[in-house]
């Protein structure tokens, strides 16, 4: 089985980058996502220390305010109503309570939620000191002095420290690492499904072709790495569909060559076999007639022989064996008197040759047999597939490094299908087998001619256009 070749295509982006620019893009994405949950989180269920600082915050403001009011109250005739609103305002809402003592902390005034009739400045003083306690349920105090009615007093705020209402707790660093790392694993998982998508899609056209579906196709819309991959299993697929079908051109020509050689081989061996029973008889024959019988059974004996030698030749040229004996040949002599020896046939058929030959010999380096094999093969093919009247042209011309050979003549043109399978061993681009005086070949001839130039470091080249047939043997010159 021939190589397969490999589609070569430049591609925008390689994987290789797309896969850096995803793992950045769900860096950034998880990141963005974690911060923005965590604000939110803090937003709805604020923890317990914002709690503490936003009910201190309170305290130190109603305190603040009170004391700017109270301000306005001072002297000897100072109304106790206003006093008694301002410190009721001072412990409005929450669990804020407002008192205003004298020195000794008697309760001058107090809110409605403050229910002490006495208390000890030394521990509201205490407490005050102690700003920064955050046990749930400590009680936070503040405390300025200020006068009334020309009196020592001392203005005082207070509150519980509790918690929000809820199981609301401070989010740790473990938990925003843990957080980030779910957040990495869903976005990754979200921007490389479409490529694992096509990797499964890859992966199913390669299962499909291995078990012989070879007219699958991939898309190959992707620009990177896949892509490729994808336009090399395409090009993979073909390839084997083309050699799979010339595979079964193959054995269909081998099985037509073996009923075409059985039959090529019993119809002179018959003849022979005839000849020579009426031979064995010399009472039923006369001179002439045994004459005659004698040319008829050296003629198939010779077409018997060119079959098996057709054979013969082809397998040792297609299994690489064949040793060159090469000489310096004269090409102008050889093809003069090839074209002597096939003008008798020629003109049986009413074909006319044309020889176009330099005046000067042109030497090549080859071996004379197998150069005389192609040759005789490329000629006997031109003859034979020529429209009668018809005129069959030998051309020989000389290059620099290699000598041309030419053989052209008008035939009945054929299709491109059957151009590609001209060089195919066994093919016969004329499958009629009947009213041709030239012996029938097994279709050999142009495989071994082309194995013969390929041995040789030339080739065998053709051209068809609207029945005109020209085939072109090139050959290396003696250097």
């Amino acid at each position: 089985m021939s190589k397969v070749r490999l589609v070569k295509r430049p591609f925008s982006v390689t994987l290789r980058v797309k896969l850096m620019l995803t793992f950045v893009g769900c860096l950034v994405l998880s990141t963005l996502t974690s911060a923005l949950l965590e604000w939110g989180y803090r937003e709805i269920k604020p923890n317990d220390a914002d709690n503490y600082d936003s009910i201190r915050r309170t305290v130190n403001e109603r305190l603040a305010k009170l004391d700017k009011e109270w301000a306005a109250l001072s002297g000897p005739d100072s109304d106790e109503r206003r006093a008694s609103s301002l410190v009721d305002q001072a412990g409005e809402g929450g669990k804020l309570r407002a008192y205003v003592t004298d020195e000794s902390g008697r309760v001058l005034f107090r809110s409605s939620e403050a229910l002490e009739s006495k208390l000890s400045l030394y521990e509201l003083l205490m407490s005050a000191k102690q700003a920064n306690n955050r046990q749930p349920g400590a009680a936070y105090t503040a405390v300025l002095p200020a006068h009334y009615r020309d009196q020592a007093v001392y203005l005082i705020v207070s509150s519980k420290l509790v918690p929000q209402p809820g199981n609301a707790y401070e989010i740790n660093e473990m938990f925003n690492f843990l957080l980030f790392i779910v957040l990495f694993v869903l976005f990754f998982y979200a921007l490389t499904w479409r490529k694992m998508r096509q990797i499964r899609y890859i992966n199913r056209g390669l299962n499909d072709i291995a078990h012989g579906e070879l007219a699958v196709r991939l898309a190959t819309n992707s620009r990177d790495e896949l892509g490729l991959v994808a336009a090399n299993i395409n090009s993979m697929a073909e390839q084997l569909a083309g050699q799979q079908e010339k595979e079964r051109r193959l054995e269909k020509s081998k099985m037509d060559l073996i009923t075409n050689v059985s039959h090529d081989l019993r119809t002179p061996l018959t003849s022979v076999i005839g000849y020579l029973n009426l031979l064995m008889n010399p009472t039923h024959t006369n001179a002439a007639e045994r004459e005659r019988y004698l040319t008829n059974a050296y003629n198939k004996a010779n077409q018997l022989k060119k079959l098996i030698d057709d054979l013969f030749e082809y397998t040792r040229l297609s299994g690489g064996e064949t040793k060159l004996e090469r000489r310096e040949i004269d090409i102008h002599h050889l093809l003069e008197q090839l074209v002597s020896e096939f003008e008798p046939i020629a003109e049986q058929r009413q074909i006319a040759i044309e020889c176009r030959l330099p005046p000067a010999p042109l030497y090549v380096f080859a071996d004379a047999e197998k150069l005389v094999r192609a040759l005789d093969n490329l000629l006997m093919n031109a003859v034979k597939y020529s429209v009668a009247p018809g005129r069959v042209t030998v051309t020989l011309s000389a290059y620099p490094k290699r000598a041309a050979i030419e053989f052209e003549n008008e035939g009945r043109p054929i299709t491109k299908a059957q151009e590609e399978l001209l060089f195919e061993r066994f093919y016969k681009a004329d499958e009629s087998r009947k009213g041709d005086p030239l012996p029938d070949g097994a279709g050999l001839g142009l495989s071994i001619a082309r194995n013969i130039a390929e041995l040789h470091g030339g080739r065998l080249a053709f051209r068809h256009e609207q029945g005109r047939f020209v085939f072109r043997l090139e050959l290396p010159l003696n250097g």
